[in-house]
């Protein structure tokens, strides 16, 4: 699995989270799979989601790393 796929499955196991972290070893390949860079504050939109870098060796999750 790819790391967009994995926020994939993030977002569909709790899809009533405002946000989730992906971790920074998967941030890179997470902007090149959606095709988009962060905004001003290092967030993207991503299925109605704000997902942002959530440091290094850290599962991608919906609470704050």
């Amino acid at each position: 699995m790819d790391a967009r796929d994995l926020v994939d499955v993030a977002i569909d196991e709790d899809p009533r989270a405002p946000c989730l972290w992906v971790p920074s070893e998967l941030w890179p390949a997470f902007l090149a799979a959606i095709h988009r860079e962060p905004n001003l504050i290092g967030a993207v939109i991503y299925r109605n989601k704000t997902v942002r870098e959530g440091g290094p060796l850290t599962d991608i999750t919906t609470r704050r790393p």
